[in-house]
Parts: structure tokens; sequence; C-alpha cells
């Protein structure tokens, strides 16, 4: 029975030999139009003359086209594992019609009981997306399995965010390339990928911009243009004088780094001062602008959260983006 969903929109619902089939449309009159449409003859005629791909031929078709959307991270780290965890539930050559909601609930259980709840949602995350994108390149069944199973619940823990204090004990302890590192960091709240692959080319120092790119939104690789505080836009220019790569930070041959990830781990037993990551001194940029009074709308436009709507705000903001970076990031600081 077709009933009225609350974006407006109305659901059109068919149960035929324990089967359901669902689809949305603008009107009721179309949704009840559909449904009396819909006949055993009718399904079983569709089926007849469709011929699935193997589960895994769906895995590499997908994995071709992730290989082009997301950052080597994300396909090693995420979505090959993620396929190659469902493998070990069912057999790859097993066709996509025949992957039932009961195997891939099996399948996430154990993930969860074994490595985390967060993992389980991940590769949760990770498949579903894998169907859906089947769905319209493939011709994938539209009722994707994963979606039928709930989240897994998670510990909720909060990051640690180091203070100000202990970031600048840090800071004092680095050599100074990795000073600039750091200022940078605290100054963009980039992440830190973007600035392992900032070229100078994405440094203005005339104009006093930099431009960091992302992978973050769904129309792929994009960037934005930030203003630098003037103490920024002066350790850059030192910085500058020393250069020996198209990139800004790099090894001292001129390679450029990869990960980076024990540097902060030296870095806090030096000054110590407890463990604190890239990505925290991200969130201590943001929770810094929120002591300044900063509103919600501009601190989302400064992090370049893929949000759309939060786009959207950063684009028109630019101009107080500036005032806001320099008050809070001014000359006075030590």
């Amino acid at each position: 029975m077709a009933y009225q969903e609350k974006n407006g929109k109305w659901r059109a619902v068919k149960i035929i030999n324990y089967v359901k089939r669902t689809k949305t449309f603008k009107t009721e009159r179309q949704a009840i139009r559909w449904e009396e449409e819909q006949t055993a003859e009718l399904w079983q005629a569709e089926q007849e003359n469709l011929v699935y791909v193997s589960l895994a031929e769906w895995s590499i078709e997908y994995l071709e086209f992730a290989k082009q959307k997301f950052v080597p991270k994300t396909l090693k780290e995420e979505k090959v594992p993620a396929f190659n965890r469902l493998f070990e539930f069912v057999p790859s050559s097993l066709t996509v019609e025949r992957l039932s909601v009961a195997d891939c609930q099996r399948m996430l259980m154990a993930q969860a009981k074994h490595r985390s709840g967060n993992a389980a949602n991940k590769d949760r995350k990770n498949l579903l997306a894998a169907w859906n994108w089947g769905i319209k390149v493939l011709k994938l069944p539209k009722d994707n399995p994963f979606a039928d199973v709930d989240p897994f619940p998670v510990e909720q823990q909060g990051k640690y965010v180091p203070s100000v204090e202990d970031f600048w004990k840090v800071y004092e302890v680095a050599r100074p390339e990795d000073q600039v590192f750091l200022l940078t960091l605290l100054h963009t709240a980039a992440r830190r990928g973007e600035l392992l692959k900032l070229k100078w080319d994405d440094v203005d120092l005339e104009r006093g911009k930099i431009r960091l790119w992302t992978r973050k939104r769904t129309g792929g690789k994009e960037f934005d243009w930030l203003p630098l505080t003037k103490r920024l836009r002066r350790e850059l220019g030192e910085h500058s004088k020393s250069r020996i790569s198209e990139l800004v930070f790099c090894r001292e041959d001129g390679s450029p780094y990869k990960w980076r990830q024990h540097l902060m781990k030296i870095l806090c037993e030096r000054a110590e001062v407890k463990h604190f990551t890239f990505h925290a001194i991200r969130h201590l940029t943001a929770s810094m602008l929120a002591q300044e009074g900063v509103d919600i709308p501009t601190i989302q436009a400064i992090l370049r959260h893929k949000n759309p709507m939060t786009t959207t705000r950063y684009l028109h903001r630019l101009g107080i983006t500036e005032n806001v970076l320099e008050d809070v990031f001014g000359e006075d600081e030590e």
C-alpha cells in the first residue's frame, strides 16, 4: 500500500510470493498505479531477461572505478579489504542476485565481534556504496542487501585535542622546516595529506593565499584557496628561499614524504607532552576558533568539510574567513 514519506514523495509497496518491491513517485496516484501494474507474471518475465554478474565481476568492476575515484590509501585500506572479508563468507563465484541479507548480516556481525562495531560499519558503508554503484552501472538488483543490515553500535571515544601550550612546546623542539609544517597545519586546518602534496604553485605569497586540494568530496579532486595569516605568509616566504623541489614539504633530497606517521610521536616525546596526531592539530584550530566566538558555519568553511552546503557557505565567507584567521592566529602568538 502506497504511503507518503517525510520528504513528500510517495512510496509504492508490492509484495508477491513473499518478495517485496518498492518504488518512489511524486504523487499518490502514480504510486497506486504502479502497485496495480505489478504482477507475478511481470516479475517472472523481468527475471528471465536478466543475466546477473558474479560477485567477483562486480568487485573487479567497482575497484577499477574506485581506483580512479579515491586516493590509493582508501582503496588499499578500505575498499579492497571489505571485498576480501566478504569473500571469506560467500564464494566470489556466486551471482549477485543470490547474495542474501542474511549473508551480509553474518559477515558484518563477525567483523563487529572480532574487530569492532566501527570496523563493521566501515565495511558496510563501503559495500553499500559499491552495490549502489553496481545498480547504476551493472544493473544489480535494486534491493541492496547491505542496506537492510542495521549499523552496529560503537563506543564513542573523544579525540584527544592538545592544549595550545602543548602545541607550542612541540613546535619549539621541531626542526625549522618542520616548524613551518606544523604552523601551516595550525593556521590553515589542512589535512596532513594535503600538505604533503602541496606544491609551490599552490602558494601565492604575493597575494597571500594558499591552495589546498582535497578528494573528500563527491565530485572528486577539488581545491579551495585560503588566505595566509601574516605570520604564516612570512614563514613560508623564508622557507621558499631554500626550496629544492616543486613540493613545499619534502625530504632533504627533494623526494616526497609518504605519511610522516612517526614525526609527532618523536616530537611529543621530546617535548614531554601527551602524544597527539597531525589531525588533532586540525581539531585544535577548530577549538581555538570556537573559543574566540567564531560562528559554526565559518568554522566549517575554514575546515572545508565535504557537505555541499558547507562549501557554499565557505565561498560566500572568504572575506570573513581572512579576518577570523588573522584575529585568532595574529602576531601576539608565542
